[in-house]
């Protein structure tokens, strides 16, 4: 998988996961300090291969899947509370999600596995490189994967324009899982019936709803605090 962008390429660097290296001319960033094979590319070529956005450095990684629910299940639980996506098929809003979670203590996404955009290059730069300290793991069935969280103690907290909990009167418990559904159709009714609190954020504006990534970040913020 190629990435791209400052940030990214640079987390991925700290990793030891760049098998090599694509380098506009003038880019000013430093290569001279990580061993890894470096390819130079005039500006043009560069940008028509990576893009302007790429910020005039890329790099290639290996694909990144989800981990497998059943065979994470114990790091799960040993890491603590979870962000639940449900259908988020937006990148840049995937992105945004797991540096809002991973910025606010969170370092575990469970996804569905036919029911969330892929992780790519978009994904990993809106992260701003915090996916590489990210367990995103993908559960065939999200609704059961909830429930058995549950089960071993986590409490479900459903992020629900129609919720009759303000977010200022929640209490996150220790264990948590914050679910987050898809702007248009929010989230399934499969996993908006397990929560155990439907929670909502007051709005005084002329819209009454925040962006998904948005959202997320002001319930994260309330939770870690």
């Amino acid at each position: 998988m190629i990435i791209h962008g400052r940030n990214t390429v640079e987390e991925a660097l700290k990793l030891g996961i760049v098998k090599l290296l694509f380098v506009k001319v003038n880019s000013t960033f430093d290569t001279s300090k990580y061993d890894v094979e470096t390819r130079t590319y005039g500006p043009k070529e560069f940008e028509h291969y990576y893009g302007k956005e790429a910020q005039g450095i890329a790099a290639e990684i290996r694909d990144m899947l989800p981990k497998k629910f059943d065979k994470a299940f114990d790091e799960i639980v040993e890491k603590g509370s979870v962000v639940l996506l449900d259908r988020i098929f937006d990148p840049m809003n995937y992105g945004a999600i797991i540096r809002a979670a991973n910025c606010f203590g969170i370092k575990t996404i469970l996804v569905g596995l036919d029911r969330q955009a892929p992780i790519t290059s978009a994904v990993c730069k809106a992260s701003s490189g915090t996916i590489f300290y990210t367990d995103i793991v993908g559960a065939v069935n999200t609704a059961t994967a909830l429930k058995k969280l549950q089960e071993n103690g986590y409490t479900a907290y459903a992020a629900d324009v129609n919720g009759k909990v303000e977010l200022k009167d929640v209490e996150f418990a220790e264990k948590s899982i914050i679910i987050m559904g898809s702007e248009g159709k929010g989230i399934r009714p499969a996993l908006l019936d397990t929560a155990d609190v439907h929670i909502k954020i007051p709005m005084n504006g002329d819209i009454d709803s925040l962006n998904v990534s948005q959202s997320a970040a002001v319930i994260l913020y309330e939770y870690a605090n």
